[in-house]
């Protein structure tokens, strides 16, 4: 994930400017942006203010990450009209997609498997592979739901966990708009729901789910999951634990069954 999160921080012009500075005291608009730069090891917080540590960005850099932050995160701190580029949101879930993996090795079997909000996090076929459901996918942005919905018609059909082979996932299902836009008949029940890093009407997500699961990340890689979602206007999600019964933690992610 660092390495990956730390080519968008290269690849970002206004964050390349903000590294140039030894020492900074930070304001309540950009207060958050420091503190993920803190996170990521760039600064050090010391009372209200950051001193530039001897980290510097890497050499290979991404400009499809860094738009992330110079047209949607930091317009969105500094109260302007953000310009989503739907391709860099895109990329920007792959940077969850080991964490994915081992979120969706807790879900459990289950027969059809709802994600309830595609983004910030980009939970797909790696919930197939673990629990061997199909899938329904729900996002109101449907930009990025084409490309998701392009990528996946390339995989091959037959997903399987290493070492234990599971049945073909041959039904995935693409739903632009809010969860709340859902009817409760059109699919039946899901065996489960997934939420990551964002709002979702729980309540809605437990009529159409017999278990529902909300993901958090921690770190660096949770800050930047608020910060896209908020600045998505996806809202943000609640802290590990809140709501439900906490089913897996570790020092980065956090599953909460909130059924």
């Amino acid at each position: 994930m660092s390495t990956a999160l730390d080519a968008g921080i290269a690849g970002s012009r206004f964050i390349r400017l903000l590294l140039k500075q030894g020492e900074v005291k930070s304001d309540d608009t950009l207060g958050r942006l420091f503190h993920l730069l803190a996170e990521m090891g760039y600064f050090v917080k010391r009372g209200d203010r950051y001193k530039r540590t001897s980290k510097i960005p890497p050499s290979i850099s991404s400009k499809l990450l860094g738009s992330v932050f110079d047209d949607i995160i930091i317009p969105y701190l500094i109260g302007e009209a953000i310009k989503p580029n739907f391709e860099a949101v895109f990329a920007a879930t792959a940077l969850f997609q080991p964490y994915r993996i081992r979120a969706a090795s807790k879900f459990g079997r289950g027969a059809l498997a709802l994600v309830a909000g595609w983004l910030p996090c980009g939970f797909s076929t790696e919930i197939s592979a673990a629990t061997g459901a199909d899938l329904v996918i729900q996002d109101e942005h449907w930009e990025v739901l084409a490309l998701e919905e392009e990528r996946i018609s390339i995989l091959p059909v037959e997903l399987e966990r290493v070492g234990e082979a599971m049945a073909a996932s041959v039904f995935v299902s693409f739903e632009a708009g809010r969860l709340d836009e859902l009817p409760a008949d059109k699919y039946g029940k899901f065996s489960f729901a997934v939420i990551c890093h964002r709002a979702v009407d729980v309540k809605k997500a437990r009529e159409l789910a017999d278990r529902v699961y909300r993901v958090n990340f921690s770190g660096a890689l949770g800050i930047f999951a608020d910060l896209l979602s908020e600045a998505m206007g996806l809202g943000r999600g609640e802290e590990c634990g809140r709501g439900g019964r906490v089913l897996y933690k570790d020092s980065e992610i956090c599953l909460t069954d909130v059924s």
